[in-house]
Order: structure tokens, then C-alpha cells, then sequence
């Protein structure tokens, strides 16, 4: 049995763990604030702190952009860009993950204002291009496209990827002959590369060689399942030679790819208005859409986290519990979703555990600050003054322009 005076201090720190855990952001909601440790606008001086921050940050982001979470990954890649503006990485990866999300005059702006930096090193400015050219040929731009093709060699020998740009180009304005011999050469630069492989795939069959045609376009579907421009062509070159089959086969595979980015553009905009409500206190709104797109997309680790998050804060434990344990067996490394079931097991009273979560959110996402803030929290409530300082300092350093945790106390006499 328990003292009363134990169970009295033990009652005070679960009161203070319990202040922590309320007074934070759930969803990384981003308020107006200043923070001096952010270069101002147009300044390309960043601290080595500020450079490894937002390298973390573009890593984070480029993951993101692989789960399709676009919107995550701009919110992300935007701080890093502020973070570090010179860095080549930042505004690449920024452009991409605007070009994902339809935002092409924000991915142009961004990569022109690359191609202009005059320090940026060659690499950078030969990738910018590739993606300037990307960018061009999706807006449909071709005469922008071929000029900005034409300095892609740079120095030495083209890459795989401008080599496939080059042939992409030439299709589009006519030169099959040009097409081919871009692209047989992409794809001998690349033989893993499935964009080459469907590229030649379709000016071979705009050149009437089915059998090649079918060849590459098989090899793209192979190394790249999910591939819809592969899929519609490889139907197409069946349909050709008469195997019907076959074709009708890629036709389904085409429809299948189809619906599944079908859902992802469904996704984005009502995990936005899910967003937007939870910031404006709509909590119960923010709940049903976050569950919408968890109906939609059900392996979305992210919106089965940000559900358990809004029931959290409406203090639905065993159902916050539920959906953050499932976005964990989807995805074990999601550190929101950690951190958020570890300040369910710590209104709970678990703060081992809890403090067993977190560090695994630290480890999952170096970058991330809230860890951090919970674990000093709670080491300060079990009077561990070492561990909460330096949690707090790991906070203090990692924390973003956006945050809109409460500060934290200091620890006091030991």
C-alpha cells in the first residue's frame, strides 16, 4: 500500500504531467508569431543550426511527398526553404511537393529563382532545369519547354533524366526519329528507370514497332506497377496486335491506378478543410472529416493519427487509443501518431510508457520538437531536473516559427 504522502506527490505530478499534455498543439497548427531564430525574407544567411534543422525538415518533407501527403510535405519543406533560403535542397524539394499539388506557377517561381542564384553549384541548377522542363511539358508550355531543354548537357555528358526530357520534348513537337534516339539512350543510361521505359514504349508505338513498343511498355509496368501512363500505352500496343486479353487486362490495371489517385485528389482538399476546422475549435467536424478521408484512404497512417488526436482532445480515450495504435501497425515510425498515444498513456498515469513512446518519436523523427516538450514535461513532474533540462534545450532548438506550445517553466533548485 501507498503512503497518502506519496499518493499525495504522486497525485501533484500527474496534475503537472496533465498541464503539459493539454496545453499543447495536437496537429501541428501553425499561429502568426515571430521567431528570431528565422532568417528574414529574402536572406540567404542561415546558421549551421538553422542548415542542419532544415535538412531534417527536408527529409522529413521528401518522405511526406512518397506518402502522398502533399499538403504535410509543403507545410514542411515551407519551413525548411524559410529556414535555410540558400539551400538548393530545400527550394527542390519544395517545388516538387508544390508541383505534386497542381501549384505549378509556386514550383516555377521557385526554381527559376534557383537557375538565377548565381553560386548555385551545377548539379543544382541541372536538376532545377530537369524540373523546370517537368513543369513546362505539364502545363502544356512546349516552346518554353524546348528552350529550356536545350542547355540541360551542361557539363559533360547528358544524365538518363535529360536524355528522357530531350526525347519527350521531340515527341511532342514531331521529331520521332529525335524521340527515339533520346530515349533508347535514357534508357540505356537507366535501365531501372520505368519513366524511360514508358516514354520509348509510346514513341515506339507511335513509330508502328509493336513488338518493341510492347517490350518497353511491359518492362515500365513491371518496374513501376502503378504507372498509368505505362498501363493506358501497354493496353494500347495490345489492343494493336490483336491480343484482347491482354489489353482488356490493361485497361483494368489502368482503371485501378486511376481510382486510387482518384482518391488521393479526393484526400487532399478534406484532410485541408479537416485541418481548418480543428484550428478554428470545430473539433467534432475536424473528427468526421479526418474519419472521411481514414474511409477513403484506409492505410492512411496520417489520418487515422490526426483522428486519434482530435478524439484525444475530446477526451474519447479508448477510441483515441484505437486509432493510434492502428496508424502504428500501418506505420510504426509515425511520430506524431507516437507522440500522441504517449500523452494518452500519460493522462492515463503510464508515464514509463509514455516516456517509452517518445523516445521512440524522437528517434523516428530527429526533427521534431513536441517529443521533446512532453518529455521534459513529464521529467519535470518526476523531479528529474537533469533529463528535463536537457529536453527543454532539445526543444528550444528544434522548435519552429509556428509553435504554439506553452513555454516552459524552468526546473528550479535540484
Amino acid at each position: 500500500m501507498i503512503p497518502s504522502s506519496r499518493t499525495d506527490d504522486l497525485a501533484g505530478r500527474c496534475l503537472i504531467v496533465r498541464l503539459f499534455l493539454f496545453c499543447g498543439i495536437l496537429l501541428g497548427t501553425s499561429c502568426a508569431r515571430d521567431n528570431p531564430s528565422v532568417p528574414p525574407a529574402g536572406s540567404t544567411s542561415a546558421t549551421p543550426e538553422q542548415r542542419q534543422k532544415s535538412a531534417a525538415l527536408v527529409q522529413r518533407g521528401q518522405q511526406f511527398l512518397k506518402d502522398n501527403l502533399g499538403e504535410e510535405a509543403i507545410r514542411l519543406l515551407e519551413e525548411a526553404h524559410r529556414l535555410d533560403p540558400g539551400s538548393g535542397e530545400a527550394a527542390l524539394a519544395l517545388a516538387a511537393a508544390y508541383r505534386q499539388e497542381d501549384r505549378y506557377a509556386a514550383a516555377k517561381q521557385l526554381l527559376d529563382e534557383v537557375l538565377a542564384g548565381p553560386s548555385a553549384p551545377i548539379a543544382e541548377r541541372v536538376r532545377a532545369r530537369e524540373a523546370l522542363v517537368e513543369i513546362l511539358l505539364d502545363t502544356g508550355d512546349l516552346k518554353a519547354a524546348r528552350a529550356a531543354c536545350s542547355p540541360l548537357p551542361g557539363e559533360g555528358e547528358p544524365s538518363a533524366n535529360a536524355r528522357r526530357l530531350a526525347g519527350l520534348v521531340a515527341y511532342r513537337w514531331g521529331d520521332l526519329p529525335g524521340a527515339l534516339r533520346e530515349l533508347k539512350e535514357a534508357v540505356r543510361l537507366a535501365p531501372q528507370e520505368s519513366r524511360a521505359h514508358a516514354a520509348l514504349g509510346l514513341a515506339q508505338l507511335q513509330s508502328g514497332d509493336l513488338p518493341a513498343a510492347v517490350a518497353s511498355l511491359e518492362e515500365a509496368v513491371r518496374l513501376d506497377p502503378d504507372s498509368q501512363e505505362a498501363a493506358s500505352s501497354l493496353a494500347k500496343a495490345y489492343e494493336r496486335q490483336g491480343r484482347k486479353d491482354e489489353a482488356a487486362q490493361a485497361r483494368e490495371r489502368y482503371r485501378g491506378i486511376y481510382e486510387r489517385k482518384s482518391v488521393r485528389q479526393k484526400v487532399g482538399p478534406l484532410r485541408s478543410r479537416a485541418m481548418a476546422a480543428y484550428e478554428a475549435g470545430r473539433l467534432e467536424e475536424a473528427l468526421a472529416a479526418f474519419r472521411e478521408v481514414a474511409r477513403l484512404a484506409p492505410r492512411d497512417a496520417q489520418a487515422l493519427a490526426q483522428s486519434g488526436s482530435v478524439l484525444l482532445a475530446l477526451q474519447r480515450l479508448d477510441e483515441a487509443r484505437e486509432a493510434l495504435e492502428q496508424s502504428l501497425r500501418i506505420q510504426p515510425d509515425n511520430d506524431f501518431a507516437l507522440t500522441e498515444l504517449a500523452r494518452l498513456h500519460a493522462l492515463k498515469g503510464d508515464l514509463p510508457a509514455a516516456v517509452e513512446l517518445l523516445n521512440r518519436a524522437t528517434k523516428a523523427n530527429p526533427s521534431a520538437a513536441e517529443p521533446h516538450y512532453f518529455l521534459a514535461g513529464i521529467y519535470l513532474a518526476l523531479g528529474k531536473r537533469e533529463d528535463f533540462e536537457k529536453e527543454k534545450a532539445a526543444y528550444l532548438r528544434l522548435r519552429g516559427p509556428g509553435d504554439a506550445l506553452r513555454p516552459l517553466p524552468d526546473a528550479g533548485s535540484p
